[in-house]
């Protein structure tokens, strides 16, 4: 985003006609400007519509009734102080006390599934080979977590807050909504919307570089170490397959089946044999992971299984029971 961009965009949150998407993306420049990460070269008005913005946002984030006793005027003058940095560009800053941020790590490992409430009220539905990190608090109003693996969000809106999740190095912001991100370690990383918006960038981009808006329906795949994202229309809730109580195979080639579960779990299989379409499959298995359904299935095909690495199978099918 340039400095023209960000100019036009507080103009236009001035007059109340700025977009979801184009809040999130004002809030989280005017947090890199308050924290001293960019440096712009400012007219002395154009100065003044920042300083004010500012103000405003240190402002939203003091809260007056737990600091008036003890650091309420130390605040309110810190709130006031302008401090010189590079290009002349002048900024607010806030004098708090020191805080240290305790995170917790919640993990699933390939048989467990898991549901997590989170410091502001957002749900979090963690898949199997998961891990969760976030703050025990969420402080000054950044709600921020870190995933690796796959996990669905229900996000609860505050006003004047995102939600942040870190994944291998792609960052997905929201203001309120629900969504899925898939983000294992040497894949792709795939962010699907069930509701509401979302806008998904490179982690390194510092918000400077353009991302993408998702809308329901739509699913964003990313690798960190390529600029542009792929965006898809989701014909149905398949990329939420994995958080359903079962799953239904209705007449299905096992060929097809052993795909599909592939996608849920998230595994790599390799299948060989032969006739295997002619091997309609019709049954349902609890949810809970794949070694489990594929148990299941053996009552209805004879094939081995053979583990070839990281989430990574080799099927081998031989006939059909059926």
């Amino acid at each position: 985003m340039t400095k023209e961009e960000f100019l036009k965009l507080l103009r236009k949150k001035e007059s109340g006609g700025i977009s979801e998407y184009e809040n999130v993306l004002l809030l989280q420049v005017l947090d890199k400007l308050q924290e001293r990460k960019l440096s712009w070269e400012l007219a002395g008005r154009e100065e003044e519509e920042v300083r004010k913005r500012i103000r405003s946002r240190i402002g939203q984030r003091i809260d007056v009734k737990n600091t008036k006793k003890t650091f309420y005027p130390s605040l309110r003058i810190a709130a006031s102080l302008i401090l010189s940095i590079s290009f002349g560009f002048l900024l607010y800053t806030i004098y708090q006390p020191d805080r240290q941020v305790l995170w917790e790590e919640r993990t699933t490992n390939e048989r467990q599934k898991a549901s997590i409430t989170l410091p502001d009220g957002s749900r979090a539905y963690l898949n199997t080979n998961t891990t969760l990190r976030f703050p025990k608090r969420f402080i000054n109003g950044k709600r921020e977590v870190e995933l690796l693996g796959e996990a669905f969000f229900q996000v609860v809106k505050q006003n004047g807050a995102s939600f942040e999740v870190n994944s291998e190095g792609i960052k997905t912001v929201v203001l309120g909504t629900a969504f899925n991100v898939r983000a294992h370690q040497d894949s792709a990383v795939k962010v699907a919307v069930q509701s509401g918006k979302v806008a998904v960038f490179h982690q390194d981009s510092n918000m400077m570089e353009p991302g993408v808006e998702l809308l329901p329906r739509q699913m964003a795949t990313a690798n960190p170490d390529v600029g542009n994202f792929i965006v898809e229309e989701m014909d149905s809730d398949s990329f939420l397959d994995w958080k359903a109580k079962s799953i239904s195979f209705d007449m299905e080639p096992f060929d097809e089946v052993i795909q599909r579960l592939a996608s849920i779990y998230n595994y790599k299989v390799e299948l060989v044999g032969k006739g295997m379409d002619q091997c309609q499959i019709k049954a349902t298995y609890a949810n809970g992971n794949l070694f489990a359904v594929l148990y299941g299935l053996k009552n209805l095909a004879e094939f081995e299984v053979e583990n070839t690495g990281e989430r990574a199978l080799k099927i081998t099918y031989k006939k059909c029971k059926i």
